[in-house]
């Protein structure tokens, strides 16, 4: 199977994708954030509890994308979005 990236906001302070990893054995998604910096704060909310928790996702972020890795568990890949990536660019207000 794969993996999708679905963008739901795609601002310019502020990027919110959901993903789904459909097979236990899809264990990478890469979610382009289109900020041009390096994220300052990185939140992932897991949409499906369980399925979220197996799979426990990790996530690293670069100028250009925020890598998100989980684990290949038996029930970690589902059809519906699993993960929701929130990606802020940096800003005095909230940093």
């Amino acid at each position: 199977m794969a993996v999708t990236v679905t963008p739901i906001l795609a601002g310019v302070n502020t990027n919110v994708s959901d993903v789904i990893a459909s097979a236990d054995a899809d264990v990478a998604a890469v979610v382009p954030h289109g900020l041009g910096v390096a994220p300052s704060i990185i939140i992932l909310t897991n949409l499906l509890t369980v399925v979220s928790a197996l799979a426990a996702w990790t996530a690293t972020a670069d100028a250009t994308n925020v890598n998100c890795v989980k684990t290949a568990a038996v029930g970690s890949g589902n059809a519906g979005a699993q993960l929701r990536v929130t990606a802020m660019r940096p800003h005095s207000l909230i940093a």
